[in-house]
């Protein structure tokens, strides 16, 4: 893999002596990448194509201090080729995840809203591509960016692209030659003048990190409210909520009291979090009685704002349910990294019941299966600009359903056919219809 020298590791040497050395700007790449159209955004792809263009990844500043607030730009000189049919402006967002390495690890999302810029034919280069995204830098050392994945989001077809060679590049990307360094500084100590970003007086406020010590500048041992003032979470519900549910074929309404929450509430950047979703009630069994432990809930959240991609949330498996009788409540819960400070939204976005010989899937979708779409149970917290303390990166315990309790679900077992008299169910093929898993780098 090649990498593009920034000039950084000079100033890797400089660090240590106290002094800053100017960082090189990024030299444009010139790169093949590999792309395939995904229709609905789901399956492994098709139409393999080649994008060949030169592209630059940048970082400002250039030379960041720790705490600073760092963003990030991928430029292409051209832009994908479009396929066969003409698009209007802005039909298709581009959507790039960049991991970093080094000093830091974790990802980058970058967006372009408004692409292409004007309405293009069919076949020809949509244009100059400007993404951007931010990210806070957390520790002193050289941290490298490197392109992972872009992905142009259109409606109907996304197209989404890594290092050259066909593949399955939504599921299975690999790094590119499009990569960046920059090495990140101590926070300076006593002066938040240093820091371009609103974390800039929780940089001064952490007294250890005039030390050459790593550890000492990357500490999360701040009081959070010394250094910002507490933002309070949007969690939602107890709420009433209506979704609907799929089961074979037999559609059903599922009404419950929903609650959708996060621990901790406002977390600084590095925090594990946990999210608990709960329900009330269930509805009533089918004809047939479930075994214990052949029934396991699941649900999938979405991340929005600052950060991107989705959660998953398990349950315990369920205990014995008898025919027709009525399955009680339980809680799911799930962990997840915060990566970047702001505004981040959970959306439920499906809960699916998996059991061995059919699964039933809810959501807001009028067909949860051929048609699903985001429920409307939505949460919100603020990540801080300052790092996680060290119990908030440890992250807690996940909470216990207590009583081995059963997830309200409809498991509606309305076209399983049971021999008269005999009473056996005739099993049916598990997992004929099941939904692809939703992207991680969210659309």
């Amino acid at each position: 893999m090649r990498r593009v020298a920034t000039g950084a590791a000079v100033v890797a040497l400089a660090a240590l002596g106290g002094l800053t050395a100017p960082a090189l700007a990024a030299a444009p790449v010139t790169a093949d990448l590999g792309c395939r159209l995904y229709f609905s955004d789901a399956g492994t792809g098709t139409s393999p194509t080649v994008w060949s263009d030169t592209f630059t990844l940048t970082q400002s500043p250039a030379s960041p201090a720790a705490g600073q607030t760092v963003t990030v730009t991928l430029a292409a000189a051209a832009g994908v080729t479009n396929g066969p049919v003409p698009l209007n402006a802005g039909d298709v967002p581009v959507r790039v995840t960049v991991t970093l390495g080094g000093a830091q690890t974790g990802t980058v999302t970058l967006s372009q809203a408004a692409y292409p810029a004007s309405a293009k034919a069919a076949g020809v280069p949509l244009g100059p591509v400007s993404a951007t995204g931010t990210y806070t830098a957390t520790a002193p050392g050289t941290v490298t960016l490197t392109v992972r994945q872009v992905a142009f989001a259109n409606t109907t077809a996304t197209t989404y692209c890594s290092a050259g060679g066909d593949r399955d590049h939504k599921a299975a990307p690999v790094d590119t030659p499009v990569t960046d360094s920059a090495v990140v500084s101590p926070a300076p100590s006593g002066s938040a003048s240093a820091s371009a970003s609103p974390s800039a007086s929780a940089s001064a406020s952490v007294s250890a990190s005039a030390s050459v010590s790593v550890s000492a500048s990357a500490s999360a041992s701040v009081s959070p409210s010394a250094t910002e003032a507490a933002t309070p979470a949007e969690t939602f519900g107890p709420k009433s909520v209506t979704m609907q549910c799929k089961t074979l074929s037999t559609i059903r309404d599922w009404t419950a009291t929903h609650t959708l929450t996060m621990s901790p509430a406002n977390p600084g950047y590095g925090a594990n979090v946990t999210v608990t979703y709960t329900f009330d009630n269930g509805g009533k069994n089918g004809p047939a009685p479930i075994t214990a432990g052949d029934l396991r809930p699941t649900a999938t959240v979405k991340l929005s704002g600052a950060q991107t991609g989705t959660v998953k949330l398990t349950g315990p498996a369920y205990g014995a349910v008898a025919a027709q009788a009525t399955v009680p409540g339980a809680t799911l819960t799930g962990q997840f990294t915060a990566g970047t400070p702001g505004l981040v939204t959970l959306t439920v976005a499906d809960v699916l019941f998996d059991h061995p010989q059919v699964d039933t899937e809810c959501n807001g979708g009028n067909d949860p299966v051929t048609g699903p779409a985001d429920t409307t149970i939505v949460a919100k917290f603020t990540v801080r600009s300052t790092a996680a303390t060290a119990a908030e990166a440890a992250g807690q315990s996940l909470p216990k359903t207590g009583d081995g309790g059963t997830l309200p679900v409809l498991l509606l077992w309305g076209t399983a056919l049971l021999l008269l008299g005999a009473g056996a169910l005739i099993v049916l093929p598990a997992r004929t219809r099941r939904r692809a898993t939703p992207p991680t780098t969210g659309a």
